[in-house]
């Protein structure tokens, strides 16, 4: 199966193996890029001919009641394949969606029509720490748009031109690495959307302020980007001038009269412009005062983030998303706080897949905006599953989705990385991790107890062989992925001596033994590093007799 899951999918006839194609119809230049990304030749003879055909029946989506540009028909026949689309963006998708049937060896004979259900599906540089390089980012939209994602937000926290120096336009050689970045993400059908947060320091009774923002936004605007973001996020709920404490009733008022007055400037600048904002209570309560009158406020076509029930939420609802369309007038553009590990979560590792978001979520919201992680690579592995639920929910599958992105990403090593990443599920989606360990080394206490020791010893054993060789593998430092995981790969080390020093325990109890499993039960468990569940200190404080 290839991910994301394909909507209507009637390709199950004969299997074709294909080595090679012959492309012709419109789109040859898009077509030839997209094929050779995925190392496939274009000099054969199976034909894919490419279609533009502007209809209901490839942009109408029944389910949402909504025109698309990203829906797609693929027609296979022994001979070739007809991609029909109404426009560049959905042959794109056709085209990564076939390369990955051609390069899994999965094309069948058939029919299949396949359209995204979330309208908005991106990420969002939100994060606070050390900012991308342009490099991870280019790698990072390439994956992301092949699997169906069509928005980025930038709006790095630690880049002073986004924040602290909101008020300076960028320095030309900033400047035209953001030029760069637009483009790429042009090149890929990603929506390019800048943002500034300036409420650190943002005077709202200053005219001069006002005009020092909507230049930075004219500044952004002239490489072509009309995809904007005010964030009023993380900033004092307070007012910091007296002048502005005396012009306004509180807060949300200026906060109102800001994003009114930003889109009226930008809107006269270019009218296809779009704006998002961030309002400052971004979760929680949906009738709250704050964010009902800002809602209620502002033009109904701005679109506003909202991160859910709490700053990262363990679900998001239909309910939820309800509940802020009746109090504010605006349907949420969800800002989820998943995978980001920032803050007081920087000992964890957010490796896990998406789980906790209603399947019918696309019926009620703008779309979802996922917030990254400081680590590019990491970031990839949700991100993909991500990209999966939102393209579609109905048939998303987190186990499957997380085991084809390891295949994505480390192919061969994937199966033995596995050992690793049962111990990153931590996030604020789930407290628990280590599910294989703890079934495994549960198993393990049981045939011990049963009297079955041989055959105990030989199953402990052979699991801290394949840790020890995962953490060979781990130290790789030619997989960018491994490079980023360092501090986890050494916490990983710790585990592994503490495997083989439960063991040696176990099966001879001597004092030596004892005292170095003690030994390094304490330096493991005094390391703040977040890895493997509770089942491993379980094992070796009952080992050591401590309970």
């Amino acid at each position: 199966m290839i991910y994301p899951v394909i909507r209507n999918n009637n390709l199950n006839g004969e299997k074709l193996n294909i080595k090679s194609v012959k492309i012709c119809g419109e789109c040859i230049e898009l077509a030839e890029r997209v094929f050779a990304d995925s190392s496939i030749d274009t000099n054969g003879d199976f034909l894919i001919e490419i279609e533009i055909s502007n209809t209901r029946k490839t942009t109408y989506i029944e389910e949402i009641s909504k025109i698309t540009d990203e829906k797609y028909l693929l027609n296979v026949t022994e001979k070739g394949v007809t991609v029909t689309a109404s426009c560049e963006k959905g042959v794109f998708r056709a085209l990564n969606t076939l390369c990955k049937l051609i390069n899994k060896n999965e094309l069948k004979t058939g029919e299949c029509e396949d359209y995204p259900l979330f309208s908005t599906r991106g990420y969002i540089e939100g994060f606070y720490g050390k900012t991308w390089e342009n490099e991870k980012r280019v790698s990072v939209m390439r994956l992301m748009a092949k699997y169906g994602m069509n928005t980025y937000f930038y709006a790095p926290k630690d880049d002073i031109y986004h924040r602290e120096k909101w008020r300076d336009t960028y320095p030309e050689t900033e400047y035209e690495s953001l030029r760069m970045l637009f483009n790429e993400a042009k090149g890929n059908f990603l929506s390019f959307n800048w943002c500034v947060g300036p409420g650190l320091s943002y005077k709202y009774t200053s005219q001069e302020d006002f005009d020092l923002l909507i230049n930075k936004f004219k500044s952004i605007y002239d490489m072509g980007v009309k995809g904007f973001g005010l964030l009023l996020d993380d900033i004092p709920w307070e007012f910091q001038y007296e002048e502005d404490a005396n012009a306004f009733e509180g807060i949300v008022d200026a906060h109102v009269k800001l994003v009114n007055d930003t889109y009226n400037a930008l809107k006269a600048i270019d009218s296809e412009i779009k704006l998002a904002v961030c309002p400052t209570q971004y979760s929680g309560d949906e009738n709250g005062y704050y964010v009902s009158k800002f809602g209620k406020g502002i033009p109904s076509d701005v679109n506003m983030f909202w991160t859910g029930e709490e700053i990262c939420s363990r679900v998001l609802t239909v309910r939820e998303s309800q509940e802020l369309l009746r109090s504010t007038d605006h349907r949420p553009l969800f800002w989820d706080n998943f995978p980001v590990n920032d803050c007081e979560m920087f000992q964890e590792m957010h490796l896990g897949a998406l789980i906790g978001r209603d399947k019918d979520l696309y019926k009620a919201c703008e779309g979802l905006i996922s917030n990254v992680m400081e680590y590019a690579e990491c970031s990839k592995i949700p991100l993909m599953t991500i990209a999966d639920y939102l393209w579609n929910p109905v048939d998303y599958n987190p186990d499957n989705s997380l085991k084809n992105a390891h295949t994505e990403i480390l192919g061969e090593k994937s199966e033995k990385f596995g050992y690793f990443a049962d111990h990153l599920g931590v996030s604020c989606l789930s407290k628990y991790s280590s599910a294989f360990m703890s079934e495994k080394l549960s198993h393990i206490n049981f045939l011990l107890s049963q009297g079955k020791t041989e055959q105990g010893f030989e199953e402990f054993k052979e699991y801290n062989q394949n840790m020890r060789e995962c953490l060979v593998m781990l130290q790789d430092e030619g997989e960018p992925l491994f490079g980023e995981l360092k501090k986890w790969t050494k916490k990983f080390g710790m585990c592994c001596d503490l495997l083989d020093a439960i063991y040696n325990a176990k099966k001879d109890p001597t004092d030596d033994n004892m005292k170095a499993l003690a030994e390094l039960t304490e330096k493991y468990n005094s390391d703040g590093t977040i890895l493997t569940g509770f089942c491993l200190r379980e094992m070796a404080e009952k080992t050591i007799g401590l309970y």
